[in-house]
């Protein structure tokens, strides 16, 4: 079996999947309570393309989120598009605009000022929410570059296989990631559902081996 058709196996989902609107709630949890609740949807616009919009406040977070990306489905092929974030926090606001360089990486523009490309945090290639469009369809370890905030994180997350979780919307069949962090005190697991166009239902996220915040779905729809 040569090469370029095993490559074409561990993609075809990712290559091929067209995206099913929708709208889905979230709850987070710290130390088993509730601390903070999010909405995550995506919707295809009259010209074709399609917008994610996601907003929320996680205490342990301290800031109100609301986020806007778009893209578009080309020949199976997901094609990044521009974005807008605003973070809120107790004294802070930062508003965050992304754009496309011709090399196909993100161009940064924090409160009116362009985040430089350094070896830090060089330019990324995914906003969040593609991300984590991108992971649920992989079926492997996968590296992902992505801009949150005024960083760049480029993470490998290896595969755990399939689980079967039961959530507010019943038992759901899962692909499970863990997030190798450059920082090994930190690890985050995610939880994906093929039924539910592999949307995340469920991540963990762990500092010095201490469980410190969960975030799993409570309420999803399909629209249009």
């Amino acid at each position: 079996m040569s090469r370029r058709f095993l490559l074409l196996c561990l993609f075809s989902p990712l290559l091929h999947a067209t995206p099913v609107p929708f709208e889905a709630h979230y709850r987070a949890y710290t130390t088993g309570l509730p601390c903070g609740k999010g909405q995550f949807s995506l919707e295809q616009q009259e010209n074709g393309e399609y917008q994610y919009q996601a907003s929320g406040k996680i205490c342990v977070i301290g800031q109100h989120i609301d986020h806007l990306s778009q893209f578009q489905q080309v020949e199976g092929e997901l094609k990044p598009g521009s974005y807008h974030t605003e973070f809120d926090g107790w004294f802070t606001h930062r508003t965050l605009n992304g754009s496309l360089n011709d090399e196909g990486r993100y161009v940064v523009v924090q409160n009116g000022e362009t985040l430089p490309d350094s070896e830090a945090f060089p330019r990324a290639q995914w906003e969040p929410a593609q991300m984590l469009r991108l992971l649920g369809q992989a079926r492997d370890d996968i590296t992902l570059s992505y801009t949150w905030g005024d960083e760049t994180r480029e993470y490998r997350f290896d595969y755990l296989g399939t689980e079967t979780l039961e959530t507010e919307l019943g038992p759901l069949l899962t692909h499970k990631f863990e997030q190798d962090h450059p920082n090994e005190a930190r690890v985050a697991t995610f939880w994906f559902a093929p039924q539910l166009d592999n949307l995340l239902v469920k991540l963990e996220s762990s500092r010095l081996g201490v469980h410190w915040l969960t975030v799993e779905i409570r309420r999803y729809q399909t629209k249009g």
